[in-house]
């Protein structure tokens, strides 16, 4: 998906990002969209102000971290949703 900084997406292609992120990433989107993603987080993201490589570097941390539930601010590792 091509974007240039601060340009507004639609619900539709957030979703569409998040879903080519997590395939890339071995993870459910829903996964990505709930435990790593704040209200804030995602209405950022749909004002364009999320850019897309820290979206992509914040994945990575949460990955490596265990996947946490960090959107409802716990820090422990969590089991995988498959």
């Amino acid at each position: 998906m091509e974007l240039s900084p601060q340009t507004p997406l639609s619900v539709e292609q957030c979703k569409d990002l998040l879903r080519i992120m997590a395939k890339m990433m071995g993870v459910k989107a829903e996964v990505i969209s709930t435990r790593i993603l704040s209200k804030d987080d995602k209405d950022d993201m749909m004002a364009g102000n999320l850019p897309i490589d820290a979206l992509e570097c914040a994945v990575k941390c949460w990955l490596n971290a265990g996947e946490p539930d960090y959107a409802n601010g716990s820090t422990k590792p969590t089991k995988r949703i498959k």
